[in-house]
């Protein structure tokens, strides 16, 4: 008797359960999430980059857009979906610009994988730095030396004559584009070497 009152007791809660998550799957289909929003600004607008944590929704657009309309547009969108609680950031960016940051991260990485295939440098890395459109690339390569090292100059040309060798390089020049720049050599503790 026992044992039938406890599956009795097991299949109510089972079909309790099953419909616990019927209906909160059906209530989740007419909702839109975050992800469904972003989709659909992206499809809407010249959009470059999208990004979002728990807190705030991140979105680069072309400078050809209304920040102030894309904007409004997520707003509305998070309010009728209920995801009120997110801060929206829009930012017009220069398509120029964000091709010529991604031409030359591209650019750098291949740089510095070269570099480490060498034994001799293989553990340098590469500075981050700005690049604009009105001004020569900075290539910025760290390496694990101190800038009063009696050898550092002389470390710090040879990495030069092959990183611009490297860049140099038909690939590479098809790639910059015809873009200048100018190679910086830091030490160890952020200082230039050259």
């Amino acid at each position: 008797m026992k044992l039938i009152k406890n599956i009795v007791f097991l299949s109510c809660f089972a079909l309790l359960l099953g419909a616990c998550q019927n209906a909160d799957t059906t209530s989740n289909t007419k909702d839109k999430d975050l992800n469904a929003i972003l989709r659909d600004v992206s499809g809407k607008y010249a959009v470059l980059s999208v990004g979002s944590d728990s807190k705030d929704v991140k979105v680069e657009v072309e400078d050809t857009e209304d920040v102030n309309k894309v904007k409004a547009d997520i707003k509305r969108q998070l309010k009728e979906n209920g995801l009120n609680a997110y801060k929206v950031n829009v930012r017009e960016r220069n398509v120029k610009q964000v091709e010529k940051e991604n031409r030359w991260l591209d650019i750098e990485s291949k740089a510095l994988a070269h570099l480490q295939e060498n034994k001799e440098y293989k553990d340098v890395t590469y500075k981050k730095t700005e690049v604009t459109l009105k001004r020569p690339v900075t290539v910025g390569i760290v390496t694990p030396i101190s800038k009063s090292d009696d050898s550092s100059q002389e470390y710090s040309k040879k990495i030069k004559r092959e990183v611009n060798t490297f860049l140099q390089t038909k690939e590479i020049k098809e790639r910059s584009k015809g873009d200048s720049y100018k190679i910086v050599i830091y030490d160890q503790d952020d200082q230039v070497i050259s």
